[in-house]
């Protein structure tokens, strides 16, 4: 079979995980988009994980923890001083129902794993 070649090794293995990383964040943004989480922070000036969890009528903490995917796939800002998130106009253009038949976030939903999310 001959010599592994490591360089080439490595750069697979990173590959693989921008595929996973992508992954996840398919499935993060199917369920922002079946919770509802995209379209009430299209409505929202900066808020609190606590603000947007009660506008969408969901549980706080796993609001959060939605919300730190967002912010690290930078789908989501994060204003760390006021520990505020907000969905950018310009994005919000291209997941919510403001995008109209070109909504982004409604092909996450045919992300295999997309089919096993439950409401938060």
């Amino acid at each position: 079979m001959g010599e592994l070649d490591q360089a080439r090794t490595d750069a697979f293995a990173a590959r693989m995980v921008e595929i996973l990383n992508g992954a996840a964040l398919a499935l993060m943004t199917s369920i922002g988009r079946q919770t509802g989480l995209f379209e009430v922070m299209a409505t929202l000036a900066p808020s609190t994980s606590a603000e947007i969890a009660a506008a969408a009528g969901l549980n706080e903490r796993y609001v959060r923890e939605w919300l730190g995917a967002m912010v690290t796939g930078g789908i989501v800002d994060f204003d760390a001083a006021r520990r505020t998130y907000a969905l950018p106009r310009e994005h919000a253009a291209v997941i919510t129902s403001a995008a109209g038949p070109r909504n982004m976030a409604r092909f996450a939903r045919t992300s295999p794993c997309s089919a096993r999310s439950r409401r938060m």
